[in-house]
């Protein structure tokens, strides 16, 4: 049976990768001290540390080695969620280009919250199809969602619309920012 007082049962049995930043609703509440209470804040400070010793020296910065090149191909009139973010992740998104391999395809590029289905419009290519061997870079055209961070909870979904058939090729240069 667990014990209320003791400030460590949360840790005890679990490993931390099994919490879930999201379950987190409220901190603080009653405090009471007890006989362990600052043996068992010394320990909970060991394992803070101990995290920050892993985590601190890239937050927010490139995480070396992590880059990747993410690559699909779209063949039908959809919303296709191109890159979602694991748990915990935080992956920029550095350089995005599609080549239209069929005539008549239309793209709108969004950044959508996986949580609620909700998404934000960031580029609207509807107005022209993009003719058989069009490359759009958004790079140069659309430099202004470049560089893109996608948290845990969000993902970049491309929508492809088409008065013909659909046939896109997709990429990406990535790297993790958080993970």
């Amino acid at each position: 049976m667990s014990n209320v007082d003791d400030l460590l049962e949360p840790l005890r049995y679990n490993n931390l990768s099994n919490f879930l930043l999201t379950d987190v609703r409220t901190i603080g509440g009653g405090v009471f001290v007890e006989e362990d209470s600052l043996e068992h804040l010394t320990i909970l400070d060991l394992v803070v540390k101990g995290y920050q010793s892993i985590h601190v020296p890239t937050f927010g910065h490139a995480i070396p080695n992590t880059q990747s090149i993410e690559s699909g191909n779209i063949s039908s009139v959809t919303n296709t969620k191109f890159i979602q973010p694991t748990n915990g992740q935080v992956i920029e998104v550095q350089a995005l280009d599609m080549l239209s391999n069929a005539s008549g395809t239309a793209i709108r590029v969004y950044l959508g919250d996986a949580n609620t289905g909700g998404k934000v419009l960031l580029y609207d290519g509807t107005s022209g199809a993009l003719p058989s061997g069009t490359t759009v870079s958004f790079n140069s055209i659309v430099p202004v969602f470049l560089p893109l961070k996608i948290a845990f909870g969000q993902e970049l979904i491309i929508e492809t619309l088409s008065s013909g058939s659909v046939d896109l090729d997709v990429q990406a240069m990535t790297i993790k920012r958080q993970q």
